[in-house]
This record gives structure tokens, sequence and C-alpha cells, in this order.
């Protein structure tokens, strides 16, 4: 996700999103050794895989925004290694994990703050908008290139099914991501050739969009079917395999 305002942060620390790594590898690693079921290990995975793919999407965005011209970009700290830089403790965790729990849905987290103005061309603005959603494809694809590679016997017991599930999650960030409502990618990509005059209104129905989108979510069956159909369809055409996508989910939500 893109913006345009930004508040100062503490200075970028490689070593969080190293230690994040660090974690997500232990978690898999434990999957793998224990025996499968209804843990706090298939949440905790997730949860750490869904920030690094956060991270990935944001660092994209940040990093083509570099190459169209906005060096703000490097001194804000967003092609650090350090996901505090693109958090927003209501958009990037709290709203996600929401909706993760609620219905398993890939809820878009993290925002750089980037300066169209020192964009080269509309079409650099476009890139940059698209570069996030890129990289959650990319994400995606690496997730089940490691699925069909491996397979179950590679990949034993819960951790199979746990990354299935994060690459599921993958699939519904980039339908959403892709919708053209204002704050997100997919509109951030058409917004250099609508007219100036709409920007000011833009930026003010913004933050009701996340609003709306989570009751729409919640709310209208429609909407959530939308979700989850695309999602599986994007899913299923990389490579993973439903089921199992289906069975981490049940072992994400161990409290149930």
């Amino acid at each position: 996700m893109t913006s345009t305002s930004a508040t100062p942060q503490a200075p970028p620390n490689n070593l969080i999103g190293l230690g994040l790594l660090a974690t997500f590898l232990a978690l898999g690693w434990a999957l793998a050794v224990l025996p499968p079921g209804k843990t706090p290990l298939t949440f905790a995975f997730v949860l750490f895989g869904w920030v690094l793919a956060v991270m990935a999407h944001e660092f994209s965005h940040a990093a083509v925004a570099f190459l169209a011209g906005d060096h703000t970009v490097r001194d804000k700290g967003y092609l650090a290694f350090d996901p505090r830089r693109y958090a927003d403790l209501g958009v990037s965790l709290v709203i996600p994990l929401v909706f993760l729990a609620l219905g398993g849905i890939g809820f878009p987290g993290g925002a750089v703050y980037l300066r169209n103005d020192l964009m080269r061309s509309k079409l650099w603005r476009t890139a940059a908008s698209l570069a996030g959603p890129a990289a959650t494809y990319g994400v995606l694809l690496v997730l089940a290139v490691v699925l069909i590679t491996l397979g179950r016997e590679g990949l034993p017991n819960g951790l199979f099914d746990a990354i299935a599930m994060l690459a599921f999650l993958q699939a519904t960030a980039l339908l959403l991501n892709l919708l053209p409502l204002p704050g997100l990618d997919g509109f951030n990509a058409l917004r250099p050739y609508l007219p100036e005059a709409w920007e000011v209104g833009l930026r003010k129905i913004e933050g009701l969009v996340f609003v709306g989108v989570f009751i729409a979510f919640s709310s209208i069956p429609g909407f959530s079917r939308f979700l989850f159909g695309g999602g599986a369809i994007i899913a299923h055409l990389a490579g993973v395999p439903l089921e199992a996508a289906q069975a981490g989910w049940d072992a994400f939500r161990f409290w149930t």
C-alpha cells in the first residue's frame, strides 16, 4: 500500500527483520518435527510469514519509487530490512489480524509514503503502485514452488499445510490490493491519470475505504465469496493445493 504523508519513526534496524526471518524459520522447523495438530505454532508461523510478505510488498513500492526519482524513500528507511518503517498499528497489525481470525483473508498491511511529485512520469508512479502487488505475487509463486518441489515428504507434518495457507493469503491479498478503490494499489495505479481536482476529495475518503472493506467482508456474503473464490482461483493457478490451505486454516485457528 502507498500513501503521501508520514510521521517520524525510529531509525531503521536491519536486525529486527533478520530476527523475524530467523523466528519464521525456527517456527517452520518446529512445525516439521513436532506432531501436527491445533497448536499456536501454525498461527505464529503464518503471522511471521505474513509480516515478512508485507515487508517484501512495501520494499518493492519503495525500490521502484527510488528508481523513479523519489530518493526520500532511502532517508525514510524504506529500503531497510525493518518492518517498523512500514508499520501502522491499526492498518498493519490489528486489522489484518482481525481479517485473519475471522475468515483467513490477507488484508493489505503496511504503508510507504511516496513523493509522487519527485517521480519522473505518470508511468513511473503507476509502476511504483503496482510493484507491491507484483512482490506479493512473487511471494505466492515462491511458496507454490516450495510446495510443488518438496511436497509433503519434504515438508512433513503441519508445515506443508501452513505454507499452503500462507500462500493462499498472498492470493487474497493480491486480489484485494488490485481492487480499484482509493487507498489500494489498484486505484493508485490509475490515480496519476485522474483529474488533479479530485485529489483533495480522494484523500478524505481513503481512510474510510478500509472501514468499508471490513464492513463488506463481515456483513455482505457476496463480497467474502468474491475474495475467497478469487483467491482460490489465483492460488490454484499458481499450483497451491487448496485442500492443504484449508487444513492449514483449520490448524491456524487453534482456539476453535
